[in-house]
């Protein structure tokens, strides 16, 4: 037992060491940069598979190693230059939105290029053996040379930060940019090597752990979520902490993972602890995480020293400043949208395309789930990545209550969104003590973490999901096997929505929270309590969007974890984004043209993935304030643009703003 403790205490200590180079790029990136790179798992990625393929082609594991830091380390160099140092003087959600659209690119041209059969990496014949620490006790060569090699890593990050004339320059343009400028020093190209030694920080830890993992197009992202969860916890831009939370991560997971069901088999029954012990062990580092933020919200070990400019209002720096060029044609425009979808069925049945109507349904039941991220996002400034999470948690509570044989839909949905907005008040309780990136993290975190306990409920499909039982009735008034009834259900509820979304953000409530979003402090300082605003607003939102999740139930006649994954979570604030933050159509127009694109491109090609990140990426720098700024008005009502640049779509926004 103690030989078998002491293997999983290694096997923890090696997860720990590829974790913390996934994490020290990371950290480098944002606590120098005060970037928020979600693409930082492609580069794992993309290490494994061209390290892999380099000692494939030369038979040398060496240089196979050293082949996945250069290229990653060039990759890095690249994107630095062509997309990411344009983002220096952007809010977050511009970084993560710009991010996400690169993990697209990269995901789907590593599939394009290498196939989407897993890769083989054979572990090299030199390290094949094992080695017997404790005598008893054979620990593989290969783990135990990853934790070396990760270790001298560290060691050889620590002296270049720590004791080199390149380090003392990283650790000037972290603590003060501007003045180390005006000194002399070429801040650009800092960054630029910063940003290029980080994705070669990925890339080495996607080679040594392809051996022992799974090389295949995407197998960064999960890599990538345990890795911001060491990021939060040990500090945002400290290494030293994200040294010390990537040890206690992978220590925590895998000894979890080993002995939690032995020790809740004292406690319950062998059946319940079967059930129970694999999704809390799934759920552990993100209740380190959560239990680690209440009570020390800026991390174990912060840095110090470390002076970012806050960055900008996210709503309002994604408004249109002035009419849009098509702001004359704006109430036509809102007339024919709504026309659009009233006449849809009857439409797709005169020509015959019933398929017109599911794809409708979809589109409403994602702009009412968009709807409710704005709330949050667009009005109160909140960037939540883990939305998806409600959507969730109302999809299943629907098919849960059909699986015990509770079939109406007056008690179904209000369940839905009372759950939803119940576990959104316990969160929020803990994620509203953070703030910037930590928020945006932790509400990932806990949506990861509740994708894993879904993903454990066995006695309803586990990771597969399940089939809903039946749909919802309502007692005759509304038969929702019927499209069409269905279809006109949903659009009067978004119609509802809409409206009262519009009320909302002229009332005091409204207001408030765009106050929040302009300055918390200000609206602090005149006396308002902005925590209960907050908290009411995610609460408020989650209710929506459980609702939205108990509609997609039905209309899918499914149900399963993947609802609530953080690419869910990203589709619906691109929805928000694409669509205009804070305005009173945005939601509906962004699901309307995301679900649009994702249909179109997908029936060109099976790599759609590859155009839609390359229009995401695009519509950062090119489409800000959405779609809606095409027909935003003026100032009391003016729908004549003053001069050109007063559209932003129409400015320059490759050039970083001052």
């Amino acid at each position: 037992m103690q030989l078998l403790f002491v293997e999983q205490l290694l096997n923890g200590v090696q997860l720990g060491v590829i974790l913390f180079l996934m994490a020290a790029g990371l950290t480098l990136t944002f606590g120098i940069m005060n970037l928020v790179n979600l693409a930082h798992g492609s580069l794992f990625m993309l290490g494994a598979y061209l390290g892999v393929a380099f000692a494939l082609v030369t038979g040398s594991f060496v240089a196979g190693f050293v082949a996945a830091g250069l290229a990653t380390f060039v990759i890095g160099l690249v994107l630095e230059r062509l997309v990411i140092r344009h983002l220096y003087a952007r809010g977050h959600l511009d970084q993560v939105m710009c991010t996400v659209g690169l993990v697209y690119v990269l995901n789907e041209a590593t599939r394009m290029v290498f196939g989407p059969e897993p890769l083989h990496a054979p572990i090299p014949a030199f390290l094949a053996g094992s080695v017997e620490l404790i005598p008893g006790a054979p620990y593989p060569a290969y783990r135990l040379a990853m934790i070396g090699a990760g270790l001298a890593i560290a060691g050889l990050l620590y002296v270049l930060i720590g004791r080199t004339r390149m380090g003392m320059l990283i650790r000037a343009g972290a603590s003060n940019r501007v003045m180390t400028s005006v000194l002399g020093v070429n801040i650009g190209a800092i960054y630029a090597v910063v940003f290029g030694i980080g994705a070669a920080l990925a890339g080495f830890a996607g080679y040594i752990a392809a051996p022992i993992l799974t090389v295949y197009p995407g197998m960064g992202d999960n890599v990538l979520i345990l890795a911001l969860v060491v990021l939060v916890v040990g500090g945002m831009g400290s290494v030293k902490g994200a040294f010390v939370a990537a040890l206690l991560v992978g220590v925590i997971d895998t000894i979890g993972r080993a002995y939690l069901k032995d020790l809740m088999a004292l406690v319950l029954s062998p059946v319940a602890a079967n059930t129970v012990a694999p999704a809390l062990a799934s759920m552990l580092i993100y209740i380190l995480m959560a239990v680690i933020l209440f009570f020390r919200p800026q991390g174990l070990i912060p840095a110090a020293g470390l002076r970012r400019p806050e960055a900008p209002p996210e709503a309002s720096d994604h408004g249109p400043n002035g009419p849009g060029v098509l702001a004359r044609w704006r109430v036509p425009a809102i007339g024919l949208l709504g026309g659009a979808f009233l006449l849809l069925p009857l439409v797709a049945g005169l020509a015959d395309q019933p398929f017109w109507v599911d794809m409708g349904l979809r589109v409403i039941i994602f702009a009412i789930a968009a709807l409710s991220l704005d709330l949050i996002l667009g009005q109160t400034g909140l960037v939540s990545f883990g939305h998806a999470l409600y959507l969730g948690i109302g999809a299943y509570v629907v098919g849960i209550l059909a699986d015990a044989g509770v079939e109406s839909g007056f008690v179904q949905w209000p369940l839905a969104m009372a759950s939803s907005a119940l576990l959104a008040a316990a969160l929020s309780m803990v994620a509203l003590r953070t703030s910037g990136t930590f928020f945006i993290m932790i509400t990932l975190a806990f949506a990861q973490m509740m994708f894993y306990g879904a993903s454990s409920l066995y006695d309803y499909g586990g990771d597969d999901g399940m089939h809903l039982a039946v749909r919802s009735t309502f007692g005759g008034l509304v038969d929702v096997y019927d499209s069409r009834q269905f279809y006109y259900l949903a659009l009067a509820m978004l119609v509802v929505l809409a409206g009262l979304n519009i009320r909302l953000a002229r009332a005091r409530f409204g207001t408030v929270l765009k106050g929040i979003c302009i300055n918390e402090r200000r609206m602090e300082a005149a006396g308002f309590p902005t925590f209960r605003y907050k908290l009411a607003a995610c609460v408020l939102s989650a209710a929506v969007c459980g609702l939205a999740g108990a509609m997609l139930a039905n209309a899918a006649e499914f149900v399963g974890p993947q609802y609530m994954d953080w690419t869910r979570s990203a589709e619906l604030m691109i929805m928000v984004v694409a669509g205009g933050l804070a305005t009173p159509f945005g939601a509906i127009i962004g699901a309307l043209a995301y679900l649009g694109i994702e249909k179109y491109l997908s029936d060109l090609t099976i790599h759609w993935r590859l155009g839609f990140g390359a229009l995401l990426i695009l519509l950062v720098f090119l489409g800000r304030g959405g779609l809606s700024a095409l027909f935003a008005p003026g100032p009391a009502g003016q729908t004549t643009p003053v001069h050109k640049g007063s559209f932003r779509w129409a400015r320059p926004f490759f050039r970083p703003r001052a």
